[in-house]
């Protein structure tokens, strides 16, 4: 078993434009190749690609994302430019990051709108007057990386066994960290844990993901054209 412990991400690019240290275990991510960071200034707080040599038949790449928290439409554009970018060098990538907007999954547990400040519910509800006045998480920026055909991991996880445990608040209010990986490497996906301490560390958890890289599907393979 290949064991890979995505619990050391890149570093986002800096706006000026010198590229950040990577880090990342030699030892399980084998091979660095790339860090592309050519769409970076498209986005509200950038982003680079970091691409390995993992003995898959096509490079694995990575995105650090923070999206957009301000105007969904504005994060759905970047989520969408994302999830291409870490698909430019096939069918092997993962956005893992500050998402900052609801998952996808229906099934998750609502936010905790008592501990939203307003300019978050303003960003990650949909307006009242599209939803007959109720409070309805925005989930509409996260469906964007599924229909671009990534998995949510702790989502998955969940669906496979049932621990709410798993889709625990990430932040005060609501799981918008997330870790995605491509459709080819679902079956990856063997574990997810929240990282509790240091308590005063930051006011988000940590994200630790163990992927499993010899249940990638080696079938299907594309270029990016």
């Amino acid at each position: 078993m290949r064991d890979l412990g995505l619990d050391a991400m890149p570093i986002p690019p800096s706006r000026s434009g010198i590229p950040p240290t990577l880090l990342y275990r030699r030892e399980t991510l084998g091979r660095w190749t790339h860090w592309n960071t050519d769409f970076a200034q498209e986005t509200l707080h950038g982003f680079g690609v970091a691409v390995f040599d993992v003995g898959l038949p096509a490079p694995l790449a990575i995105v650090s994302a923070h999206l957009n928290p301000f105007v969904a439409d504005k994060a759905r554009d970047e989520a969408k430019l994302i999830a291409t970018r870490a698909l430019r060098y096939g069918p092997y990538g993962i956005v893992a990051g500050d998402i900052n907007y609801p998952p996808a999954d229906p099934a998750s547990p609502s936010p905790d709108y008592a501990a939203m400040l307003p300019y978050n519910q303003s960003a990650r509800t949909r307006l009242p007057s599209e939803v007959g006045g109720q409070l309805v998480p925005d989930r509409r920026v996260t469906e964007i990386l599924a229909y671009t055909g990534f998995v949510d991991a702790a989502a998955k996880l969940f669906e496979e066994r049932g621990d709410k445990a798993l889709l625990r608040r990430t932040a005060t209010d609501d799981r918008i960290d997330q870790l995605w990986v491509s459709a080819p490497l679902r079956d990856t996906v063997i574990n997810y844990a929240l990282l509790d301490t240091p308590e005063d560390a930051s006011d988000h958890h940590g994200l630790v993901v163990r992927i499993d890289l010899d249940r990638a599907r080696t079938d299907n393979m594309w270029e990016y054209k």
